[in-house]
């Protein structure tokens, strides 16, 4: 089983999203419909994304990612799911936890890159990890400046966030 929570930094980015988006509209020309709302771009509280897999070496190389991960070791940790994805290319969490070590590093076109394959490789069905995806994307596009791309996966997000 693999488990992919959402972690403190991931709230605080989100938070800064939130409040560029919010600036953007702010500046946008026309306000937007009276029955539109901005939500918080907070991961859900029950943010959790699972996934099983059959190869035993997949789960121990995310199990140790994961540990890699939360002692701070980011680049360890993400060789470690490379290395997986040598096993597993088309697990959709796989590259979604290796698009959040890209954000957190700051390489937004790599982050971009891997959580749009997340999601060209997760089920319709998957909205957890949909939503977490593009919020990922989101925020890569906040960082390389890119606003109208900020606007546009925000309404992605917004599409997968409550449903």
């Amino acid at each position: 089983m693999i488990i992919l929570n959402s972690s403190p930094r991931r709230s605080v980015q989100a938070f800064v999203v939130l409040c560029s988006v919010l600036l953007l509209n702010a500046c946008a020309s026309t306000p937007p419909a009276s029955d539109q709302t901005l939500v918080p771009d907070t991961p859900r509280t029950d943010g959790i994304a699972r996934g099983d897999t059959d190869d035993q070496k997949v789960a121990q190389l995310w199990s140790s990612a994961e540990k890699a991960r939360q002692s701070g070791q980011d680049a360890t940790a993400l060789n470690l799911l490379y290395e997986a994805l040598d096993i597993s290319p088309q697990n959709p969490l796989l590259w979604s936890r290796a698009a959040e070590l890209q954000l957190d590093a700051l390489e937004a076109a790599l982050a971009e890159s891997y959580a749009a394959k997340s999601n060209a490789f997760a089920s319709v069905d998957d909205r957890t990890l949909l939503y977490r995806n593009w919020l990922i994307i989101e925020q890569a596009r906040q960082i390389r400046g890119d606003l109208l791309g900020v606007r546009s996966a925000h309404r992605k997000v917004q599409e997968y966030q409550y449903q």
